[in-house]
């Protein structure tokens, strides 16, 4: 399997996957257990990564957020705890979450393993939530394991999104108007009124494509095995947890 094509089989679920294991039982179970609710334990467990900073720091990580709803749940985060202490226990929740979810599949350490020589292959570049991801520390067991690893992956291609929406001139909210719609946007905490997003897709398909190119870039750190065995367990993973949410 090419670097490209990788990069194309495991962008989709990857993303899906992270909507899954942040809604899930056994994260909102480890961060509420650590003191954490409510918006605090989506911003302040991914942004926890990032130390005890200032919001402006956690606000620029999450690029395509409003700031004022990034900035009121990292002060609610602060007061309900420690930010590292939150990324801490996101970080428990995801390990309980791929045990509970897909534990039983085969060829995970070898998925983490792979995954992880892409991750020291690939420096960040502006990419501080890959970045505090990437340096959290990696569990003994082999699905929680891949579970981080698919959390790191998901920082990597997020990091290298931002980029590219930046480098064909869009906004935020453009960005999401563009491939969604006006409940998404408000979801992230912007209001109306709204860009007509026909203008915009042009410019966000060539913002995918160099997301993807950077992506595949990634995937050079690993051979054609390797890759194929990514492909194939993510695409297993996407199967699994998709099915049970």
């Amino acid at each position: 399997m090419t670097p490209q094509e990788v990069a194309a089989a495991t962008a989709t679920p990857i993303g899906a996957l992270g909507r899954s294991y942040f809604a899930a039982g056994a994260v909102t179970e480890a961060m509420e257990a650590a003191g954490f609710e409510g918006l605090p334990r989506y911003v302040g467990g991914r942004g926890g990564v990032l130390g005890d900073v200032a919001a402006g720091v956690v606000v620029s990580g999450f690029a395509l957020f409003h700031p004022a709803m990034i900035r009121k749940a990292w002060d609610q985060t602060r007061e309900q705890g420690s930010p590292p202490d939150a990324a801490a226990a996101l970080a428990t929740g995801i390990g309980r979450w791929a045990v509970d979810t897909f534990g039983h599949l085969d060829g995970l350490g070898d998925f983490a393993a792979a995954a992880r020589t892409v991750f020291d292959a690939t420096e960040p570049m502006s990419q501080a939530l890959y970045a505090g991801w990437r340096a959290m520390p990696v569990p003994e067991g082999e699905a929680e394991a891949a579970g981080l690893a698919l959390q790191i992956l998901r920082e990597l291609r997020f990091g290298f999104h931002v980029h590219a929406l930046s480098a064909v001139g869009m906004t935020p909210v453009e960005a999401i108007i563009a491939r969604a719609n006006p409940q998404q946007a408000r979801f992230f905490g912007w209001s109306e009124p709204f860009p007509d997003p026909e203008p915009l897709v042009i410019a966000h398909q060539r913002a995918e494509e160099i997301t993807s190119a950077r992506m595949s870039e990634a995937y050079e750190a690993i051979d054609t095995d390797q890759r194929a065995h990514m492909a194939t367990t993510v695409a297993a993973i996407a199967t699994t947890a998709l099915a049970q949410s």
